[in-house]
């Protein structure tokens, strides 16, 4: 595949899910694509696509606070 036409199906994919559609929904509307190539496309996506797609959605332009406190993790013994 042309690096082009990656370039534009990775666009294509992270438009899909900034606009909120979810894998399922991106994968139904075009049968080319497969799992991988969200991912591909998630991680291959700056991260200032993130930060203006959620400024667009928000009135007002501060970050969201985040809680950063680790909760403790069971391990689980099957």
């Amino acid at each position: 595949m042309a690096q082009n036409d990656l370039r534009t199906k990775l666009d294509r994919i992270l438009e899909a899910i900034a606009a909120g559609r979810t894998c399922e929904q991106i994968l139904a509307a075009d049968r080319t694509l497969c799992y991988h190539d969200i991912f591909h496309a998630v991680a291959e996506a700056p991260t200032g696509f993130w930060e203006k797609t959620q400024a667009k959605g928000r009135k007002d332009s501060l970050p969201r606070l985040v809680d950063s406190s680790q909760k403790r993790v069971r391990q689980r013994a099957d």
